[in-house]
C-alpha cells in the first residue's frame, strides 16, 4: 500500500470517529431519556406497570445502550487508524482500553435486560415480597451506578491516550486536543472519585462536562475537517 493511501485511509476512518463520536452521545442521551422516564423513585409496582404499557419503547432504550457499545468499537478502531502512526504502541494500548470499555458496558447491557424480566414477569414478581423486590431493585440501581463508574475509567484511559497522539501529531488544532486531554484526565478520576465516595457531591458530576464538550468538537473537527496529515512548519 502506497503512503498516498495509508494517508486516504487516516482521514476516512478519522471521519468515522468524528461521526460515531457525535452519534454515541446522541444515542446515550437517547437512552437515558427513555428509559428515565418509566422510573417511577420508590414505587416498583408503577415502574412495572409503565414498563409493561410501553414495554417495547422501553426495549428501545435499552436496545439503545447495546447500538452505543457496538458504535464504541468503531470509534476506537477510527482512532486507531488515525493515530497509530505517531506511535503504534500507545494507540494499540488506548484502542484495548476502549474495547475493555465496550465490554463492560455489554454485561451491563445484559444485566439491564435481565432486570427487565423482573418488571414484566407477573410470575417471579409475586414469588417476591415487597422488600425483597425493593432490595432487587437497589441493587440493580447500584450495580448501574458503579458499571458506569467501571467503564468511564477504562474509556478514560483510552481516551487520554487517543487524545495525546492528538496533541502529538498536530492533526487537529491543539486546543481541541489539549481540552480532550484534559477532559479525558479529568472522566477516571470522577469514576474513581465516585467510586471511593459513598456519596458524591453533586459537584462532582462537573467532571463530565469538558469531555462531553470536546468530543463534540472534536468529532465536528474531524467529520467535517478531518484531519491534517501535512508536515507542520516550524
Amino acid at each position: 500500500m502506497s503512503n498516498s493511501d495509508i494517508e486516504q485511509s487516516q482521514i476516512r476512518y478519522a471521519r468515522l470517529a468524528g461521526f460515531m463520536y457525535l452519534f454515541i452521545i446522541a444515542a446515550y442521551l437517547l437512552g437515558a431519556y427513555v428509559t428515565s422516564r418509566f422510573e417511577v423513585p420508590g414505587n416498583i409496582a408503577e415502574t412495572a406497570h409503565r414498563i409493561m404499557e410501553y414495554e417495547l419503547l422501553y426495549r428501545f432504550g435499552l436496545a439503545l445502550g447495546l447500538l452505543n457499545a457496538l458504535c464504541a468499537v468503531l470509534l476506537a478502531m477510527g482512532l486507531y487508524v488515525a493515530v497509530k502512526a505517531i506511535d503504534k504502541n500507545l494507540a494499540l494500548l488506548a484502542l484495548a482500553f476502549e474495547l475493555v470499555y465496550v465490554a463492560v458496558g455489554g454485561v451491563l447491557n445484559l444485566i439491564d435486560f435481565v432486570f427487565l424480566k423482573l418488571h414484566i414477569g407477573l410470575d417471579s414478581v409475586s414469588a417476591l415480597d415487597a422488600k425483597q423486590l425493593s432490595a432487587l431493585v437497589d441493587l440493580h440501581s447500584y450495580a448501574d451506578s458503579v458499571g458506569l463508574n467501571i467503564t468511564c475509567i477504562f474509556y478514560g484511559a483510552g481516551s487520554i491516550l487517543f487524545f495525546y497522539l492528538f496533541l502529538k501529531s498536530n492533526y487537529i488544532p491543539r486546543i481541541l486536543a489539549a481540552l480532550g486531554l484534559f477532559g479525558s484526565v479529568l472522566v477516571p478520576l470522577t469514576g474513581f472519585a465516585s467510586l471511593i465516595v459513598p456519596q458524591p457531591a453533586k459537584m462532582l458530576q462537573l467532571g463530565w462536562l469538558p469531555i462531553f464538550v470536546a468530543e463534540i468538537s472534536v468529532g465536528l473537527w474531524l467529520l467535517f475537517k478531518g484531519i491534517n496529515l501535512r508536515p507542520q512548519e516550524d
